[in-house]
């Protein structure tokens, strides 16, 4: 038994019973701008603050259900979001100990002279690359490896209020991802 389908077809009619066409639409429409010019432009203005409504709610909606989708996801898995398991594991985002000695190595080499980067070079490598060496022999730190120690600290800081700053921000299932 097959089973016949309805097609529906729509049609406008003029007053003359006659269907629209484009040509007589694009007529029609500039006949009422002409005509009421006013009434026009303010349909207009409507009509564009109507659609972008729509286009920012239909964004926002779909954010929430993104996060709704996410947060069911992360329950199901049943993961701990405690401060310590989030410290605890190393993430994609999440910057190493010695990512960030790598980093203040690279800066401190950029902002340094050629001739201090080879006495940097020089002593490094006696330093850390010959076995059996006492590190510091005694003597205080050269002021090379204290800025390191101290800018590796501070990106470890940074990337820890910046990790911190992410976690609030995904708590909040409002917060729109559309504009960041």
């Amino acid at each position: 038994a097959q089973q016949e389908q309805s097609k529906v077809c729509v049609i406008i009619l003029s007053s003359d019973n006659q269907p629209f066409t484009m040509s007589k639409l694009a007529r029609q429409l500039k006949f009422y701008a002409e005509t009421y010019p006013k009434a026009s432009s303010a349909a207009l203005i409507g009509g564009t603050a109507l659609a972008f409504a729509a286009v920012v709610g239909f964004i926002e909606v779909q954010d929430i259900m993104e996060a709704k989708r996410h947060a069911s996801a992360k329950r199901e898995q049943n993961v701990n979001y405690t401060e310590e398991a989030q410290q605890s594991t190393t993430s994609a985002g999440e910057v190493t100990p010695q990512e960030a000695q790598l980093a203040a190595m690279l800066e401190n080499a950029k902002n340094s002279s050629w001739q201090d980067n080879l006495r940097n070079a020089a002593d490094a490598q006696e330093r850390f690359m010959l076995p059996g060496r006492d590190v510091d022999e005694g003597n205080e730190k050269p002021e090379y490896i204290k800025r390191i120690v101290d800018r590796s600290e501070e990106i470890l800081q940074e990337d820890k209020a910046r990790k911190e700053k992410e976690i609030e921000e995904s708590k909040d299932p409002f917060t729109s991802r559309f504009w960041k």
